[in-house]
């Protein structure tokens, strides 16, 4: 298997598999310690006296601390193993909490949706974050990031699922660091007056100014909702309606702000940067570019996780790209996970948008080209059309074991779907980016609203269209997570 070839995707895997084992052991952290300084002392003596820092004994003692170190970063993330988590207090019980809005999550029909952290519990500092559902208040209208809130009352444990076949909620919580939530009603609470601003906090203001921006322009209400989900990662807007068009047509991934827009916008970028090259030291300063613009953008859209995760990815890949090494993609992308985990969150790894995000690039990465071979036609449109399904293929691949494990259906028309809307994708975000820039400045002229109004109609259109097919779409498909590791043994088998 050509990828297990490179050191770094060895670590990257013994570094999950020591988080996963850590997650089911649950062993404390004075042990965990231990064992990776006992791990270390013997690792360093192997090479001190060793004459072959590469035999066997070496490899396994590297092996062992890699696992220790992913035993060890998933024990300090446990609530049990933080003595200030704010579950050390009795939380069915009432108390004065001190909340601080961290992110603003789409409204229900009764209430608005936050994730919070704990600040403080009764006056004392405490950590930990919590769902927040905050009744409507047509008065007071919803709060933003950074807005901190008092109140008294209880803390409530996320509901279990009830039907096997729906996503499971409360694991997807729970793997964020949440297993809690609150539900306040009006005049239950108090507003803290000037509270500690974060970089956050002035990510969302930016955010919320571009979107009012784009509301005096004349663009559609649907059509706007997804401008902003494509741009700002921001979705809130999005009707039920069309969340499930794109899920039924294979391209709910669009909507989600993550590595596949980061990864066209770095493409983008790496093509207009491109004269830089003919200059001295000109490659040296595109990277530098690339990285600011793309850490730029990570910052207009709010600095969200999924964001954060997929422009730290990219960032190894632009540099990938500036070594110009085919062999070195492999590298990179192990490098950046293993950093990722490792700097950002371990607990990163149970999370589904990471674990679709990397698998979708590593099976690009590795079965994309192979399958670029199997057809070479010389016409230039044959040929653009069979690349485009090559990728498609190779990404599903990668990711069809995750998404039959939670999601328990799958859509049967992604090649088409990929092959109508991934081509103008590009343009799309090229040009919603110029168009976020002159409406900033309010030099936004109205054809280019026209014309931009019509592309994401038009995409709209297109994905309803395959989302009506409902004989290509699979669901309720029972899949557990033995099938799962038998259906990436099969694929890997398969490349091999």
């Amino acid at each position: 298997m050509q990828m297990l070839q490179f050191t770094t995707v060895k670590l990257s895997l013994c570094l999950i598999f020591g988080i996963l084992t850590g997650n089911i052991l649950h062993i404390s952290i004075g042990i965990s310690v231990f064992i990776g300084l006992s791990l270390l002392f013997l690792l360093g003596l192997e090479h001190r006296f060793a004459q072959n820092t590469h035999s066997l004994r070496f490899g396994f003692l590297v092996v062992l601390l890699t696992l220790a170190i992913g035993n060890l970063a998933i024990s300090l993330t446990r609530s049990t193993n933080t003595p200030d988590h704010y579950s050390h207090f009795t939380v069915h019980e009432k108390h004065v909490y001190t909340l601080k809005i961290r992110e603003v999550l789409k409204s229900n029909a009764f209430s608005d949706r936050y994730t919070a952290h704990v600040i403080a519990v009764d006056s004392l500092p405490v950590s930990g974050k919590i769902l927040l559902y905050i009744t409507k208040d047509t008065a007071i209208g919803p709060y933003e990031v950074d807005d901190e809130i008092i109140t008294f009352t209880s803390l409530v444990p996320i509901r279990s699922l009830l039907n096997p076949y729906q996503f499971d909620y409360k694991k997807y919580l729970s793997h964020m660091g949440i297993s809690h939530q609150a539900h306040l009603g009006v005049s239950r609470y108090l507003l803290r007056e000037s509270p500690k601003t974060t970089l956050y906090g002035i990510a969302a203001k930016a955010r919320v100014h571009i979107i009012k921006r784009l509301k005096r322009e004349a663009f559609g209400e649907e059509e706007l909702g997804i401008i902003q989900a494509l741009l700002l990662g921001q979705r809130n807007e999005i009707t039920e309606d069309t969340n499930t068009e794109y899920k039924n047509a294979g391209a709910f991934h669009i909507l989600s702000l993550s590595g596949l827009h980061i990864g066209i916008i770095l493409g983008l970028l790496h093509f207009l940067l491109r004269p830089l090259e003919l200059f001295p030291r000109g490659k040296t300063i595109k990277l530098i570019l690339i990285v600011l613009l793309l850490w730029g953008f990570a910052f207009l859209a709010g600095l969200s996780a999924s964001i954060l995760r997929a422009v730290a990815m990219f960032t190894f890949i632009a540099y990938a790209l500036h070594l110009n090494r085919p062999t070195s993609h492999f590298n990179i992308l192990a490098l950046s996970l293993f950093f990722i985990l490792l700097i950002f969150d371990p607990l990163l790894v149970f999370n589904v948008g990471f674990q679709l995000s990397y698998a979708a690039v590593f099976a690009i990465v590795w079965i994309y080209p192979h399958l670029r071979k199997y057809w070479m036609p010389k016409n230039w449109l044959l040929k653009k059309g069979w690349e485009i399904i090559a990728v498609s293929l190779a990404a599903q691949l990668g990711v069809l074991p995750i998404t039959l494990f939670y999601f328990h259906n799958f859509p049967g028309l992604f090649v088409l779907t990929s092959l109508l809307i991934l081509p103008p994708l590009g343009f799309i975000l090229g040009m919603g980016i110029v168009v976020i820039f002159l409406a900033l400045i309010n030099n936004l002229p109205s054809f280019m609203v026209i014309i931009y109004d019509m592309a994401i109609r038009g995409m709209n259109d297109i994905i309803a269209w395959v989302s009506q097919q409902e004989s290509f779409l699979f669901r309720n498909i029972s899949f557990d997570g033995v099938q799962l590791i038998l259906l990436y043994g099969t694929i890997i088998c398969l490349r091999s």
